[in-house]
């Protein structure tokens, strides 16, 4: 992955916040799948911001760092980013299917930066849990599937391997 100051903060960050998280269907270390979606999206030609973006998707909804620590740190337009991608759904919202909705509609509004980082998401995540956990694999592609209907703004080339990758999972 190449380093600009920007993508080096965004490392470092991302590794303390992840710091002893584990993937949920293996011993590997969490830091792994934020690594992936950032080489995803730097394969696509993504910005710096993006790359950097894709390395703390998941830190505002899933550590205790927030939208303010990555301004500060790494940069608003980064915190912009990964703001678009933190669900916006809360548990007493309703139920996964309610919330799900809710998650989909904002991301349907999102950039197609946002949307290109989405995309390398799904393709991160769509085979481990495919391969790990087949019963959750039904609800989960189902659910990508609608995303994917409405999130169609980012990068074609991602948004067709996403789409590829999800519709080849036979679900049983």
């Amino acid at each position: 992955m190449k380093d600009s100051p920007v993508i080096t903060a965004a490392k470092m960050m991302a590794g303390k916040a992840h710091e002893g998280q584990t993937r949920k269907y293996s011993s590997l270390p969490y830091i792994v799948h934020p690594i992936e979606v950032a080489t995803i999206v730097e394969s696509a030609g993504g910005t710096d911001e993006m790359i950097a973006a894709a390395l703390l998707h998941d830190v505002i909804e899933d550590t205790d760092f927030t939208y303010e620590d990555i301004a500060e740190k790494v940069s608003p337009e980064v915190a912009d980013l990964v703001q678009g991608m933190t669900e916006v759904a809360q548990p007493e919202d309703g139920n996964r299917a309610k919330r799900k909705s809710m998650d989909k509609d904002f991301l349907a509004q999102q950039s197609p930066e946002v949307q290109t980082i989405k995309y390398a998401d799904v393709i991160s995540n769509t085979q481990d849990i495919a391969l790990h956990d087949p019963s959750f694999a039904k609800v989960y592609i189902t659910e990508i599937k609608a995303l994917l209907e409405v999130i169609d703004k980012g990068d074609p080339t991602l948004y067709a391997k996403a789409k590829d990758i999800v519709h080849a999972i036979k679900i049983k």
